[in-house]
């Protein structure tokens, strides 16, 4: 089945890959790829570093918040190399599962573990939510149209509606009602991932963490912003604020492989809207992509150069 699931999503993303090829010029797209200098560049693998620094402090505090010590440069070290698995897995989660269980060995509390990765991974969709809508509500949409401004609002609308009931622990209660006794150690896994999102709420530290992640994603934004400026790209940071949440909401969905053709033809349509060239806006989906894919090579050396776990780094090691 995981076989074939990979197949289908490999097959969305040649597909999708060969349908802009047959609208864009290649050697266009070659030719502007070109353009992009050695200080721009480092300017975004400089922006990439600062974002996983500021996303590991996040996961740290979140693992502190439940009793889970880590020092922050195995939080940046293990997302570091969660980075580099995410590309070279053929799963929509492998740099998730590859950080949970680097943090598992460390502290010996699997569940909570993971449940702290996924409220990761929610307090980033929080973020895109915030970020999205707050630049649609600021006006810096004016070349969308009235119908895809409304559907924007409502996707982030949604994405923090459903971020913020996870994070009050509606499902957790949900399940617990749903005469889950029957089964105990289904009860007990509920059980244990409602009080890691109690731990949460009752450290105080949400608002902190949310903050953080909308940081991470403004440098995000800030990154394929530079990225489309240095291709000559004549749109304001307002409108990148829009579209660069919409895009990252649309290449987490798992029909493609990392996000693959959805992620260009998003940027091409959305990018194309505001008078920017298909080659343009294809060239920056492809170049953010490849400097992602280098600046992930860091994770694998990081992983090839880390030493062992051994039981000096166990429980409650920092």
């Amino acid at each position: 089945m995981e076989l074939a699931w990979l197949v289908a999503r490999l097959a969305v993303s040649a597909a999708l890959i060969a349908w802009l090829l047959r609208r864009v010029d290649a050697g266009a797209v070659a030719r502007e790829m070109t353009d992009v200098g050695f200080a721009t560049v480092a300017a975004i693998v400089a922006l990439q570093l600062l974002n996983t620094g500021l996303k590991s402090y996040k996961w740290q505090r979140l693992l502190d918040a439940d009793g889970i010590h880590l020092a922050h440069s195995t939080a940046f070290a293990s997302y570091l190399v969660s980075s580099f698995f995410s590309l070279f897995l053929p799963t929509a989660v492998g740099g998730d599962a590859v950080r949970a269980v680097d943090a598992t060995r460390r502290s010996g509390r699997a569940v909570a573990t993971v449940t702290s990765v996924v409220a990761d991974r929610v307090l980033g969709f929080a973020a895109i939510g915030v970020v999205g809508l707050s630049a649609l509500l600021a006006g810096s949409a004016s070349g969308l149209e009235a119908h895809l401004r409304w559907g924007a609002a409502t996707l982030y609308a949604v994405v923090l509606l459903a971020s913020a009931a996870l994070f009050a622990g509606w499902p957790a209660r949900a399940a617990l009602k749903l005469g889950l006794r029957r089964v105990p150690r289904l009860e007990a896994l509920v059980a244990s991932v409602a009080r890691s999102l109690a731990s949460y709420r009752e450290s105080g530290r949400l608002g902190e963490l949310l903050v953080l992640s909308i940081a991470a994603q403004a440098i995000v934004v800030i990154a394929v912003y530079a990225l489309g400026h240095s291709l000559g790209m004549a749109v304001s940071l307002g409108y990148f604020f829009v579209i660069v949440p919409l895009v990252s909401l649309v290449e987490s969905v798992p029909v493609s492989i990392y996000g693959i053709g959805l992620r260009d033809v998003t940027y091409v349509y959305l990018l194309g809207l505001a008078g920017v060239t298909q080659a343009q806006a294809l060239s920056l989906s492809v170049l953010y992509v490849v400097l992602t894919v280098l600046y992930a090579l860091f994770g694998g050396l990081v992983f090839a150069l880390r030493r062992p776990l051994t039981p000096a780094h166990g429980v409650g090691a920092r």
